[in-house]
């Protein structure tokens, strides 16, 4: 650590700071020059020893429940994770992803925290309401310091962090019941997750405010998140006798599907059917015709969480209990 400080110009105290995560007490410019001189020495900190003398590992985990198989490579969770992972690596924390599927509660997901290998959690959870709200309480229990991707009733050491996913479904629904729809299909993957009843209650109020009569034969929700699930809901929505004339999906991913099946099919978009998706990912706008969707800033969320969670470890100011992040409405050629 001496060679370090006396390469980079800097006290013994600064570099101790960095490797400790203290990065808040220096400038940027010191961080670099100390991790540059920490990189030409070949100067790697033993965690397990710092681990021992301040009772932390400098780890975050990733807690996830999820269904599919492919959960890692689903472009929101891949932003929040990147959001999480900016801040870490840049406040000297590692991120630890465990996974598990949301069939039953179980301390298994937990085991980061059980065998005290992360400081604190990030829980992004699917899965019936009953079983995401078990997930919590046990942390509490745990005494761990969480950020949930949802939004819960008050806690010890917890942070509640969402986007206005139910504010942007509303105002997507009112966009389809401007252009003359009265029946807007709902479509989403089967397993819970906190986001898409969020947006199915958004669709929900703005048919009740515009006096269109919810129909439960509109709201499809089957297997899991992915383009391969478009071809199904749709030959379920045209079968009905009376057909809806827009679909709205729980993402953009399940969007492309329905919009290629219902190319398949000659059906036109939007004339025939219109289509919207939701979280706008990097080739909504690229599709044919182009997806007209809702906005959530994942990554940025992602960062939000890292920062709050590092902040209250580390008792740096007030930590927000509740943080939500607004949306925003991109109009394209779909509807």
């Amino acid at each position: 650590m001496r060679d370090v400080a006396a390469r980079a110009g800097v006290s013994a105290q600064t570099v101790s700071n960095l490797v400790n995560g203290r990065t808040h007490l220096m400038t940027a410019q010191t961080r670099e020059r100390v991790s540059a001189a920490m990189s030409a020495l070949g100067y790697h900190p033993n965690s397990a020893a710092r681990g021992l003398r301040s009772a932390r590992t400098h780890t975050l985990a990733f807690l996830v429940l999820d269904q599919d198989a492919r959960f890692l490579a689903d472009p929101m969770t891949d932003l929040v994770i990147a959001g999480i992972g900016d801040i870490a690596r840049d406040r000297g924390y590692g991120v630890l992803i465990q996974a598990g599927r949301p069939d039953e509660a179980s301390d298994a997901l937990l085991t980061p925290l059980l065998e005290h290998r992360a400081d604190g959690a990030f829980l992004f959870l699917s899965g019936e309401p009953a079983l995401r709200r078990w997930y919590v309480q046990r942390v509490v229990e745990l005494g761990a310091r969480a950020v949930v991707f949802e939004r819960v009733d008050e806690a010890p050491n917890i942070t509640s962090l969402t986007a206005a996913d139910r504010d942007g479904a509303r105002r997507l629904t009112e966009h389809l019941v401007e252009r003359g729809h009265r029946r807007i299909a709902f479509v989403a993957a089967r397993v819970p997750w906190p986001m898409i009843e969020q947006r199915r209650l958004g669709y929900r109020d703005a048919l009740a405010a515009a006096d269109v009569e919810a129909d439960p034969s509109l709201e499809r929700f089957e297997g899991t998140w992915g383009t391969q699930l478009g071809p199904a809901l749709v030959d379920q929505l045209l079968r009905l006798d009376r057909p809806p004339t827009a679909i709205m999906c729980g993402n953009d991913l399940l969007a492309l599907g329905v919009l290629q099946e219902l190319r398949r099919r000659k059906l036109r978009v939007p004339a025939d059917v219109a289509v919207t998706g939701f979280n706008n990912f990097d080739f909504a706008e690229f599709v044919d015709p182009p997806l007209t969707t809702v906005r959530t800033p994942g990554y940025e969320m992602g960062r939000a969480a890292a920062q709050n969670l590092i902040d209250a470890l580390e008792g740096n100011g007030p930590v927000e209990s509740r943080l939500e992040f607004p949306v925003e409405l991109m109009l394209r050629e779909s509807t």
